[in-house]
């Protein structure tokens, strides 16, 4: 077989480029610190990488939105810890004003820290965050949840829906309840034995009143519904409670797949910088002897043999 000299070259060349290309891909890899320098290297593992990383954003996702659902809950936390407290205090008041003995100075005090105490349950019943949304509105944000009339009676203005957020592929968390659940109502029978709902800040507003007219009777009614609305506000606020477990428990399980993703990843991307440093100077060397021997064969001859 006859091997002329531009095909010697041409072949001696083309491996050599092969070779500097290799170790050109070997040398950006050590550079960058991945396995991968583009999807073609190897492209079942590049998917698996791109798998790993779209894994990784939407748990910066969750985060955020855990992140968002822990802040809106703890405001909430917060109002409804301070109206237990003011109904702990309206109930001591309402003990206190059950005494028979007291005078009609004594109850008209009473009555009116207990309109004080019923304002500013108002004002927390209407509590906003940052955006300017009321918390207690169910979904319609921009209503104030309770509003009052010329007359001083107080109305729920929100809805009955509640919000849900997804905190991972299977998990959602609630971050709202209605604000007329929250701050709920009685029942209460009349004299007729006919059954009433009584609105939250109605009871209050009868009890400063009773308090007032010093009917002892509606004082001890009120000191009852006082005591069931105080019951339900300690329920609200333990399903809060509940609700901010979950996303505690929820952001520990995000942390545990945030670790395993990450190590998923860097087994698949990282470089081995010892096999790669090893592999990098087995084609160098091969690089210099392919380019050492062309060097020797480029110099034959014919005339060279005939000497």
């Amino acid at each position: 077989m006859k091997i002329s000299t531009s095909q010697l070259y041409d072949s001696a060349i083309t491996q050599m480029n092969r070779q500097q290309s290799n170790v050109a891909e070997m040398q950006a890899k050590l550079a960058s610190g991945k396995s991968l320098v583009k999807p073609s290297d190897d492209a079942e593992k590049a998917t698996l990488i791109q798998r790993l990383n779209s894994a990784m954003q939407r748990q910066d996702l969750y985060e955020l939105t855990l992140d968002r659902a822990d802040s809106r809950l703890r405001m909430e936390e917060t109002a409804l810890s301070s109206a237990q407290n003011m109904l702990q205090r309206i109930r001591e008041l309402a003990i206190q004003g059950s005494n028979g003995g007291l005078s009609n100075t004594d109850r008209t005090v009473i009555a009116n820290e207990v309109s004080s105490l019923r304002d500013a349950l108002f004002s927390l019943a209407n509590t906003e965050d940052e955006g300017g949304n009321f918390i207690f509105s169910g979904t319609a944000v921009g209503t104030p949840a309770f509003s009052k009339d010329a007359d001083g009676v107080i109305t729920y203005g929100g809805d009955q829906n509640q919000t849900s957020v997804d905190i991972s592929e299977y998990r959602q968390v609630e971050l709202n309840r209605a604000g007329d659940a929250v701050f709920s109502s009685v029942s209460r029978t009349n004299n007729d034995g006919e059954v009433n709902t009584i609105g939250f800040f109605k009871v209050i507003s009868d009890f400063a009143d009773a308090l007032e007219s010093g009917d002892e009777a509606t004082v001890s009614q009120g000191l009852s519904e006082i005591s069931t609305l105080t019951d339900d506000m300690a329920l609200s606020l333990a399903d809060v409670g509940s609700r901010m477990n979950t996303v505690d428990s929820q952001r520990d399980i995000l942390a545990d797949s945030r670790l395993r993703y990450q190590e998923l990843l860097s087994n698949a991307e990282d470089l081995d910088y010892a096999t790669a440093v090893t592999k990098l100077s087995a084609q160098m060397l091969s690089l210099e002897a392919a380019q050492a021997s062309f060097a020797k064969i480029s110099q034959l001859n014919l005339f060279n043999y005939l000497r």
